[in-house]
């Protein structure tokens, strides 16, 4: 991966991050949190890859006001969604959880007001340059499958186990998608294949329908800390028992879906997700059945494409990286032996 390749998708991201932040002024919708938090982590699996190449990692480090605006976002996110999972109760509208869902609903406005700390779009530009300014020099064959093993190590360190903690699962469920947002930006943002052999279109479908399920059992952990039992035992008869049954029945469901996920991962998953990075890339050389994009780009430099589907890419880059172009002069730490 070349820096301009690099500053390309650092760039590309703050921009859509801008885009988003802009239009929370006319209010937090639930869509918009998604996309920002999406790219939010899209970005941060970009950077804590690229974090490989430096002997400088904290540069690549999301300062603090950003890291405060995410978990904003986050505890709104997770307030919303355990209100509509109240809402879909069957008898949520007859006011038995009127208590709990004005709590919720309170705790989300006080949220939102703090959107007036958030950062504005100078402040973002700001952060882009200071990350492109720094980028290292370093081979995409070796940074890419390194991160991968980091990955991988984690998931079969846990994977290991005879019993799994909720928390485990979601470590699980994070590694697994730090691995997808590289390929999805490998595909979908530079229109490359990875530089290596690794997960075909099924598998990679697989690693995301895997990912869902556990990002599902995530949410409902998550719908379960609105109803501790000590915030339950504040409330008076009847509220009570309601949100009583309610949590049983929410437990339930969480139990049922962690055996799903534990019986698929032995089932269907553990070959492509447990698996060591070596004995899947060999594979896959074997099979041959490498993820392409849609139009066909090759492995390879820039140098060596289409004139015509240089010239466009070229153009694309030429747009988004002018930061790195006016740093070219300075010195970039080389990948470390």
């Amino acid at each position: 991966m070349t820096k301009k390749e690099a500053s390309y998708i650092i760039h590309y991201y703050f921009r859509r991050l801008i885009t988003y932040t802009e239009q929370m002024n006319d209010g937090l919708s639930k869509e918009v949190i998604h996309l920002f938090r999406v790219d939010v982590k899209k970005l941060r699996a970009f950077l804590r890859m690229v974090r490989w190449a430096t002997d400088a990692p904290d540069q690549f480090k999301f300062p603090r006001k950003l890291k405060k605006m995410y978990s904003t976002m986050g505890k709104i996110r997770d307030r919303q969604l355990c209100l509509k999972r109240i809402k879909q109760n069957e008898r949520a509208d007859d006011g038995r959880f009127r208590n709990e869902v004005h709590s919720l609903e309170k705790k989300i406005k006080e949220l939102e007001e703090k959107r007036s700390g958030f950062l504005t779009k100078n402040e973002f530009e700001a952060i882009e340059e200071d990350i492109i300014k720094v980028l290292p020099i370093a081979s995409a064959d070796v940074l890419v499958s390194g991160f991968f093993q980091q990955k991988l190590n984690v998931i079969n360190k846990i994977a290991s186990k005879s019993e799994l903690s909720d928390q485990e699962l979601h470590n699980v469920r994070k590694a697994i998608k730090d691995i997808i947002y590289i390929t999805r930006i490998y595909r979908d943002d530079l229109n490359m294949p990875l530089p290596f052999p690794f997960w075909n279109e099924a598998e990679l479908e697989m690693a995301e329908s895997f990912s869902h399920k556990l990002g599902l059992f995530n949410d409902t952990c998550i719908s379960l800390s609105f109803l501790a039992s000590p915030e339950i035992n504040k409330t008076k008869m009847p509220a009570h028992e309601h949100l009583q049954v309610m949590r049983r029945r929410w437990l339930s469901e969480k139990r049922k879906l962690k055996k799903r996920i534990l019986e698929l991962y032995n089932s269907s998953y553990k070959s492509i997700l447990f698996d060591d990075f070596d004995a899947l890339s060999k594979r896959r050389t074997k099979t041959g059945n490498v993820i392409v994009p849609e139009n066909n780009f090759r492995k390879m430099n820039n140098s060596e494409r289409t004139s015509q589907d240089s010239s466009a890419y070229e153009t694309s880059l030429n747009k988004t990286v002018s930061i790195l172009d006016s740093h070219m002069d300075e010195k970039s730490p080389a990948f470390p032996p």
